[in-house]
């Protein structure tokens, strides 16, 4: 006798079990998607166009480096009456900059700048060390603005800036050198005793795009410095850049007006106070590729004031 084929019937208590289950589960994935999706627009907004070229100054606020900076009037053009190495010869920069958290850079930096009297022998050093860090405010370090404070020491003496002068003049230059007479007689005498003064200063940027590499950049930076005498200075400015991924340029017209007290950086070929002075500029900057992380850039200042600098320089150093 055949059996009927068996018949299955769900079995009401697992049936409502499983449904409830399922329900749980899409209740659960539904509330994680709900959360999560807030974040959606905003990582869609953080993350960089895949089109876009990353630009030096938004790589400047991702990349660890160090660079090593020499600047001299020397060096700098147009070429003039002036341009004899007098004033402002043999700065020595040596600056390392490293990421601060997501918005900030820390800039630590040291300097040593060397004053020769034009038409006498007076020569002195300004150095200075200092640490500076600023913050973005903008969606990008390319893009909005930039406040930045800065701490350092300055002191003003003999601090053996001139050795480099001394180098240079008997192992590269015929002209000027020490134990020459009239014209030819290289500065050599430093002031007695020093100056060392406290630094504070402040920093405020805008950086504007223009479309493609191109933006718009204008701010102002000062410094006070107080001690066994005072010293300040003050530069607004505004300039054009053009910036790709290995390559930027920027034009800058700027001004300074500096005051101070310490004689030795007032003599001629030095600081001029009280007076605002047209510095226009232009530097350029070279990024080497990710599997040669160096940095190679060209500094050119001249000014149109009394004093008539026209200081050029070059900076090179690695990212890592």
């Amino acid at each position: 006798m055949a059996r009927a084929p068996a018949t299955w019937s769900p079995d009401p208590g697992r049936a409502a079990g499983r449904t409830s289950s399922r329900r749980a589960r899409c209740a659960a994935a539904l509330a994680c998607a709900l959360a999560v999706a807030p974040d959606i627009p905003r990582a869609l907004e953080d993350e960089p166009d895949a089109d876009a070229a990353p630009t030096v100054s938004t790589r400047a606020w991702t990349t660890r480096s160090l660079t090593v900076g020499f600047f001299d009037d020397y060096l700098g053009l147009p070429k003039g009456k002036l341009e004899d190495d007098n004033g402002f010869v043999a700065n020595l920069r040596i600056t390392a900059e490293l990421p601060d958290g997501d918005r900030g850079l820390l800039r630590l930096g040291l300097s040593e700048q060397l004053i020769t009297e034009r038409g006498g022998l007076d020569r002195v050093d300004d150095g200075r060390v200092y640490a500076a860090w600023q913050r973005f405010l903008g969606p990008s370090p390319a893009r909005g603005l930039i406040v930045g404070w800065m701490v350092g020491l300055q002191v003003v003496g003999d601090l053996g800036g001139s050795v480099m002068q001394d180098w240079a003049h008997q192992t590269v230059f015929s002209g000027r050198h020490l134990g020459g007479r009239g014209v030819n007689q290289l500065q050599y005498r430093y002031p007695s005793g020093y100056d060392v003064l406290a630094h504070v200063g402040g920093l405020a940027k805008l950086v504007q795009p223009l479309g493609g590499p191109w933006s718009l950049r204008g701010g102002v930076e000062g410094v006070l410095g107080l001690g066994t005498g005072y010293f300040g200075e003050l530069h607004p400015f505004v300039a054009i850049a053009y910036a790709t991924r290995f390559v930027e340029i920027e034009f800058r017209e700027g001004a300074g007006i500096y005051g101070t007290n310490v004689q030795p950086l007032t003599m001629p070929g030095g600081y001029v106070t009280g007076v605002l002075e047209s510095q226009p500029s232009i530097h350029v900057s070279v990024l080497g590729p990710s599997w040669m992380p160096t940095t190679l850039a060209f500094d050119l200042e001249w000014n149109r004031g009394d004093s008539r600098q026209h200081v050029g320089g070059f900076t090179v150093g690695a990212r890592f």
